[in-house]
């Protein structure tokens, strides 16, 4: 089934009620595919038992925030990872690729490729990619699971990283080519505490 995506200009062109009748008839096929990858342990979202919301238990319900509502679940209805067969091709190339990148370790199982997928996008999010490159990133990723230095302390240490940037400017590569390698962050991180 191809998913029409709804911009905002073509739900402008709606009616309230047929913006309503939408995001209704879209909403049961999401929840449908959130059940179907929560059943299996997969997809981001349906790990956390999200579903998309009834328009009644949308606040403010108004014509504005259902338009809202009916392009963010079309657009998630278009995304190959909403089906299970879209998000196991997703995982199997992601595990692939960070294999052939050196970091198999990171890519166990499912459990793990998840914690490091949603690392990479809180790093991203958080400091917009200006902390660590995605190869730095996951080498300090890397050196934290060989440690077993548990996720929430490892995000504690990185936080303290980013409160000393300016600190960095001047740092040079390291030989790999690399300005901060594993054990280059440890020790500044033994430096600020």
């Amino acid at each position: 089934m191809k998913n029409k995506l709804y911009s905002p200009y073509q739900i402008s062109n709606m009616s309230e009620a047929q913006i309503r009748k939408e995001y209704s008839k879209l909403r049961s096929v999401a929840n449908k595919r959130l059940s179907r990858l929560e059943k299996q342990g997969l997809g981001m979202t349906a790990r956390t038992g999200y579903k998309f919301p009834t328009i009644k238990n949308i606040e403010e319900s108004s014509k504005a925030t259902v338009a809202s509502e009916l392009a963010d679940v079309s657009k998630f209805l278009r995304d190959p990872r909403t089906t299970v067969t879209g998000e196991k091709q997703f995982i199997a190339d992601f595990k692939e690729m960070m294999s052939e990148k050196g970091y198999a370790d990171l890519v166990t199982d499912v459990e793990q490729i998840y914690r490091t997928i949603e690392f990479m996008e809180e790093i991203r999010e958080t400091n917009n990619n200006k902390v660590l490159p995605s190869g730095d990133a996951l080498d300090a990723l890397q050196q934290a699971e060989r440690l077993k230095i548990p996720m929430d302390k490892f995000k504690e240490n990185i936080d303290l990283f980013v409160q000393h940037l300016d600190e960095l400017e001047d740092i040079k590569p390291t030989k790999g080519g690399r300005k901060f390698s594993s054990q280059r962050l440890n020790a500044l991180i033994r430096k600020w505490k």
